[in-house]
């Protein structure tokens, strides 16, 4: 693999999610990587280090993903406003390899039903975007054993936004409806 050359450390790190040192030994062959992590770091490496993704630090999925990890168990209200955050953000980016880049595989959140909403929402969003082909790591996650819906809504809802989730996070088994993607 050929090393991204116009990227900093940092700059690589907040596109993938993968933290700096573990970076630098993967560049120097301290550490074994993966292919996963290898097209990850591919994918950032195409993307304009100088771009709105990392000069404006905007929530792409690996961010997402680690935000989330972070938050999920103390305050998922702000998770969820995370993820509108991300699918707004997105609509800032008009070059292809950064659009490529915002939907780099992110890090696992630890938690099925939030690795779920990630990938279903970055599946909705890439076809969004005209994409034909879906995101590969977006078609590796099975649907959840029962029906979840994050934050604190009241049941009689449920049926409404069941009935306005996107397919993409339907398939899923996870209540998000799309008015809740959409920026304010």
């Amino acid at each position: 693999m050929q090393w991204p050359q116009h990227h900093t450390y940092s700059t690589l790190s907040w596109l993938t999610g993968i933290a700096p040192s573990n970076l630098s030994s993967y560049r120097h062959g301290t550490k074994p990587m993966s292919p996963v992590v290898a097209r990850r770091i591919v994918t950032a490496g195409r993307a304009d280090p100088d771009g709105p993704i990392t000069a404006h630090h905007l929530v792409c999925y690996p961010q997402l993903a680690l935000a989330v990890k972070q938050h999920m168990r103390t305050d998922p209200v702000h998770c969820t406003r995370l993820v509108r955050q991300t699918v707004h953000q997105l609509q800032l980016l008009t070059d292809e390899r950064d659009i490529a880049a915002y939907h780099i595989k992110p890090p696992t959140t630890a938690d099925p039903r939030w690795n779920g909403l990630i990938a279903g929402v970055a599946a909705h969003t890439w076809s969004l975007g005209g994409h034909r082909a879906s995101l590969d790591w977006t078609r590796d996650l099975h649907p959840l054993d029962q029906w979840w819906q994050p934050g604190n809504i009241p049941a009689r809802w449920r049926d409404w936004n069941l009935v306005h989730t996107p397919p993409s996070l339907r398939e899923r088994k996870i209540i998000f409806p799309s008015q809740w993607l959409e920026a304010a």
